[in-house]
């Protein structure tokens, strides 16, 4: 264990006007579930827990004694094997705070006394033996969102509009700190000799042009006239961000669908064929689990005459068997997930799939389909195709 500077007030302000996430636990005090947050984050990609916040995220502050401070210590060398931690005490408007730090750990699966746990999204989940068999099948050394992008040079590649937009819909507190700051902060960027290194998912998100460094970025819309990927009609290859790919999809997506119309009173009610919750839940799905390590496919939009299809390169995500899918969440991309949950494009991290399936029940549609290989693809049947209206 080693201390850490403290958070400034600006970058606590930052944590604290977000909610709980993949990579911050707020904790009014320290409890006996503390050693399972702390083999969550450790088996995940890190995070931080602040101690002294209620659920509520109200500044309760905490009593910071050494036997407080000894028992974290105790309770993270108590893990098997022990987590590593960094602790920093600090005061937040005449409030005694701790911030546990918790890097990702090198030597994955971390237990505690009750078990073995995953952060995913602002929740720590238990794995049970199954779950647990193929997290470790599927370690990895390095997750490819967190690693260096090399190639991006800062402030040259830097889509400032692009950022400040993000900021802008995530209502994250951001006065008094400067770009960078708030970059690295965010997970998207680290300090090194003076430089800003981007990793890839800042490259995702924020870069000028991000295929350029990331070809596998790209999202293929493709309108096909038959219900064999035959005869394309209209066609459109996404470069931009992962935000702009995915409103730019929605577009094509709504472009091609019909809608129907109803009039209620003066004004005129429009229903797409499939809703368009459904649709961008899908995409969204699609952009946040793909293996963004395979560099050799896109994420496809395809409009067929009786189905949409949406499919994404990487099957399953590591440590979810398929009897889990669509009622437990495990995320294989857990910076991007989080970022996409900030910008306020899903309301909840892990709900996409119950959310597409009772979409469609109350808008009376077909049932989706999912198709697991090395890819991952959902189906969305069309009701045109049934003679539906």
């Amino acid at each position: 264990m080693r201390k850490v500077p403290p958070p400034t007030p600006d970058e606590f302000a930052l944590a604290l006007s977000g909610w709980e996430n993949q990579f911050v636990e707020f904790k009014e005090a320290v409890s006996d579930s503390l050693a399972r947050e702390l083999v969550a984050f450790a088996n995940a990609s890190g995070g931080r827990i602040y101690v002294g916040i209620t659920d509520d995220k109200r500044v309760k502050g905490v009593h910071l004694a050494n036997q407080m401070l000894s028992r974290v210590q105790n309770d993270a060398r108590h893990c098997e094997p022990s987590v590593s931690i960094h602790m920093s005490v600090f005061k937040y408007q005449g409030h005694d705070l701790l911030m546990v730090e918790v890097p990702e750990g090198r030597h994955k699966p971390y237990g505690c006394a009750v078990g073995y746990f995953l952060r995913t999204g602002p929740n720590s989940q238990k794995l049970n033996r199954e779950e647990l068999v193929e997290f470790v099948r599927a370690l990895r050394p390095a997750d490819s969102e967190r690693q260096d992008c090399p190639d991006f040079a800062y402030p040259r590649d830097f889509d400032e509009q692009a950022f400040q937009a993000f900021l802008r819909s995530s209502g994250a507190a951001v006065q008094g700190l400067s770009a960078q700051d708030l970059l690295m902060n965010l997970g998207f960027a680290r300090r090194e000799g003076g430089r800003c290194i981007f990793n890839n998912a800042g490259v995702l998100f924020f870069a000028k042009a991000p295929a350029r460094f990331l070809p596998q970025a790209r999202v293929t819309c493709i309108l096909f006239q038959t219900k064999e990927r035959l005869n394309v009609l209209d066609r459109k290859d996404l470069d931009g961000g992962l935000l702009e790919n995915l409103r730019q999809a929605e577009i094509f997506l709504l472009k091609h669908l019909p809608v129907r119309y109803e009039i209620r009173g003066f004004d005129r009610v429009e229903y797409p064929e499939i809703p368009v919750e459904v649709l961008r839940e899908g995409v969204v799905n699609a952009l946040m689990h793909r293996d963004y390590a395979l560099r050799g496919g896109n994420v496809f939009v395809e409009v067929f005459p009786d189905r949409v299809a949406i499919v994404s390169p990487g099957g399953l995500p590591p440590g979810l068997s398929p009897a889990d899918f669509g009622t437990k969440s495990v995320h294989r991309n857990p910076l991007i997930a989080d970022i996409l949950f900030r910008a306020r494009q899903v309301e909840r991290i892990g709900t996409g799939i119950r959310r597409i399936r009772e979409l469609l029940a109350q808008a009376k549609c077909p049932e989706p389909r999912f198709d697991f290989t090395s890819f991952f693809e959902l189906s969305l049947p069309r009701l045109s195709a049934r003679g539906g209206k």
